[in-house]
């Protein structure tokens, strides 16, 4: 799988740059809830497109969405269904960065990692795909837990709800997930802070979405801690015709006067 991703370029650092009175609110909520769990001073959020972080976070996302395997599969059958979410996510994400995904040509894709010292003690191993590890020339093992992709563009492929009240450039943010023993430590809103950051000071985006299955209200409520609103949600009839649950489209203006 490494070998096919030879069009990745070396791990990337974004850096951040003056952050506005919105962005100093977010921080400050997310600093807050941080400190109530000491693990996560450990995790560093950075911006990747080495092969070895984009495996890493397609075992992320294959076990953040684990739990869709239905409950009477097997253990081997479970690990099976892993694997090949691992395997279909890195091709995927590989083609997206890349530039060669189907749907994506005007589409900008940016990956946010959220990794955690493979020394350290605060997770157990066993709780990780082996490929969530990431082995980079001259750094640190680490283990991805969380992972999300920044969509530069005026609309996310694939989905029917586009945002239409940006004054200027659009993002969305798309697969967002933390691994499930990285839960409830802050990373998720770290990732999110983070994107949000990025996509302002580096691609200009004024408005950053991201679309919320609309009674997952643990999600929807982490984003409107982050200063994200609702702007749109699709009707029961559209829920109907598509065959899946609809959407919520929440919006965060990003350049603030």
């Amino acid at each position: 799988r490494v070998a096919a991703l030879h069009c990745m370029a070396s791990s990337v650092v974004a850096p951040s740059r003056g952050v506005s009175p919105v962005f100093t609110r977010a921080r400050a909520r997310q600093c807050s809830r941080a400190t109530t769990s000491p693990s996560c001073s450990a995790i560093t959020i950075d911006v990747s497109s080495h092969a070895s972080d984009v495996v890493g976070a397609a075992a992320c996302r294959a076990l953040s969405f684990s739990q869709n395997v239905p409950s009477d599969r097997s253990a081997f059958a479970k690990r099976a269904h892993v694997a090949m979410k691992i395997e279909n996510e890195t091709t995927s994400l590989t083609n997206k960065l890349c530039g060669a995904e189907v749907g994506y040509e005007n589409v900008k894709v940016v990956l946010i990692v959220a990794r955690a010292p493979a020394s350290s003690a605060q997770y157990d191993i066993r709780e990780f795909d082996p490929a969530s590890l990431s082995v980079r020339d001259g750094a640190e093992t680490s283990l991805i837990v969380g992972s999300l992709d920044i969509n530069i563009g005026d609309r996310l492929p694939a989905e029917e709800l586009a945002g239409t009240r940006s004054l200027g450039r659009r993002a969305y943010l798309s697969n967002v997930g933390v691994a499930p023993a990285a839960r409830r430590t802050g990373v998720a809103s770290r990732m999110i802070e983070r994107a949000s950051i990025i996509a302002r000071d580096e691609y200009a985006v004024h408005t950053l979405y991201v679309h919320v299955q609309h009674d997952n209200d643990a999600a929807i409520a982490l984003y409107e801690r982050s200063d994200f609103i609702r702007e749109a949600q699709e009707t029961a009839g559209a829920e109907s015709s598509l065959g899946r649950p609809a959407r919520v489209l929440l919006r965060r203006d990003l350049r603030i006067h």
